[in-house]
């Protein structure tokens, strides 16, 4: 009797996720995922920007003429397509991934933060 109440004890302390194990690779998924709503945002401002000032069309430009908009667009592509890579890797340490995305996650803040500054110039 001693045994099942112990047992019935143990089983309402530890919670159930305990035992539940994530691989690195669900983990990376995971935060694939949340990383991607960010990038659908930043899209979305980048396509308002452009029709809010008649742009079509951009292209990243070099040599210091280019204007922020056109910048933030080339931030927001080059953080989408690092995104896309990052959910095709498969990883065997978590060193690799925590790595990876923290690459990862700075380049989404240099897009929102190249974004940001083109909101400010466009009002």
């Amino acid at each position: 009797m001693r045994k099942w109440i112990f047992i019935f004890l143990v089983m309402l302390l530890i919670p159930a996720n305990v035992y539940a194990t994530a691989t690195l690779n669900d983990i990376n998924q995971k935060v694939c995922s949340r990383f991607e709503g960010d990038m659908v945002k930043l899209a979305a401002i980048m396509e308002e920007l452009r029709r809010r000032n008649g742009i079509t069309e951009t292209r990243v430009a070099f040599g210091g003429v280019d204007t922020q908009i056109k910048s933030a667009d080339y931030q927001v592509t080059y953080a989408a397509e690092a995104l896309a890579f990052q959910r095709a890797q498969k990883y065997s340490s978590k060193n690799q991934l925590r790595n990876s995305l923290e690459v990862l996650k700075n380049k989404i803040l240099r897009a929102k933060n190249e974004v940001g500054k083109a909101l400010n110039n466009a009002q």
